[in-house]
């Protein structure tokens, strides 16, 4: 069998950009926090201009998946079928399939070049069920073959949100052979996905170890959704490089406090490295899931303040010498009298400088620059970098 990607246009919804977005969460503990209650330095309102809809094929991945685990740890296998028999897409209630169009490409011996298409365009293949959830058809016979590898692409299919909602092509790669199973029906999760894009620089930038602050407004789009608070919400940190790609395998998960129905806040570590980064909120919709990208930079806390060094001691007059064949005094002053009795508190002067500098190189600004973020192409427009 051949593992072969699906298309771009049909793997980008549901596995790319979930990843950026990304999808073994690294817990945050360890992390330096906030103290909680701490007011949000900034509030981001999740009130996105659009929201794309897709079937995240879950048989693909031999589960759900999670918008917080890291998509390079995901096992990607095909959904087996039969030859012959029948195949359903089950899709999200959300979905209108009265337009929809199914293509399906063969690959008979494993050099990832079709060999059998069939499609709805051309009538080579016959779909029933047309404007309801379930789409079926009867697969090919094997026409000499002893496995397939499938391609399966839905297309044409719109939903009755609103304007504002537009919907992604299905897509699922098979296995096909004369393994007796029966018919098949797959069950793709609803994925929302959406952006917020700051309004200005200063609406996403925030010093590590800050409080953020979200809102849920009332015209928000993902309240047709049926989401209408922040239960169940999940909240991620991806730091992103200067193309706008996860530097780091997983994002970070941070822990959440829900101020009431339409707030929550939620806290920046204080030890991460000055930034870009996507803010990812997961929540849970009615036939799947909600995933909002929101623009963060993250800069560096102010340094400790470094203690002044303590003031030299005004100069004492020189005691006269003694007289010669005098007995010698002991000099008890002499220690203070020189001031070096006052090293202590002068190492301490330069320990203090030395944590100071050493602060600075850890908070990113000695001398280690910051890389200024250039904007994903799915979130062009947006103000916020470092």
């Amino acid at each position: 069998m051949t593992s072969r990607t699906l298309p771009r246009s049909v793997r980008r919804r549901g596995l790319a950009r979930a990843g950026v977005v990304g999808l073994a969460a690294l817990v945050s503990a360890g992390l330096a926090m906030p103290s909680a209650g701490a007011a949000p330095a900034i509030t981001i309102p999740l009130d996105p201009a659009a929201v794309a809809l897709g079937g995240n094929p879950v048989e693909n991945f031999g589960g759900a998946v999670d918008p917080l685990d890291d998509l390079g740890t995901l096992t990607f296998v095909p959904a087996e079928a039969e030859y012959g028999d029948t195949l359903t897409v089950e899709l999200p209630t959300e979905f209108d399939t009265t337009g929809a169009t199914v293509d399906l490409e063969l690959d008979d011996n494993g050099d990832e070049v079709a060999d059998r298409t069939f499609s709805t365009s051309d009538a080579t293949l016959t779909v029933t069920g047309a404007g309801t959830r379930n789409l079926s058809f009867a697969l090919p016979a094997a026409g000499g073959a002893t496995i397939s590898d499938g391609l399966l692409v839905i297309g044409g299919l719109t939903t009755g949100l609103g304007p504002e909602f537009t919907v992604d092509p299905v897509g699922y790669f098979l296995a096909i052979d004369a393994t007796t199973r029966g018919d098949v029906t797959l069950r793709p999760e609803l994925t929302a996905e959406s952006e917020v894009l700051c309004p200005s620089a200063a609406a996403c930038t925030v010093t590590a170890g800050s409080t953020v602050g979200l809102s849920l407004p009332a015209t928000s789009l993902l309240r047709d959704l049926g989401i209408a608070d922040f239960t169940g919400a999940r909240f991620g940190l991806q730091e992103l490089d200067a193309n706008g790609a996860p530097t780091t395998g997983a994002p970070i998960e941070l822990p959440v406090q829900v101020v009431d129905t339409s707030s929550a806040t939620v806290d920046i570590p204080a030890t991460i490295a000055p930034g870009s980064y996507a803010l990812l909120v997961v929540q849970p919709a009615a036939s799947g899931l909600s995933l909002v990208l929101g623009e963060l930079a993250v800069t560096a806390p102010a340094p400790a303040p470094v203690a002044a060094p303590p003031a030299t001691p005004s100069p004492t007059a020189t005691p006269s010498a003694p007289a010669p064949g005098a007995p010698s005094a002991a000099n008890v002053g002499l220690r203070s009298n020189t001031g070096v009795e006052d090293a202590a508190p002068a190492s301490g002067a330069s320990a203090t400088v030395a944590l100071g500098a050493g602060l600075l190189a850890l908070s990113g600004i000695g001398g280690i620059a910051v890389a200024l973020t250039r904007r994903r192409p799915a979130v062009e427009g947006g103000t916020c970098q470092p």
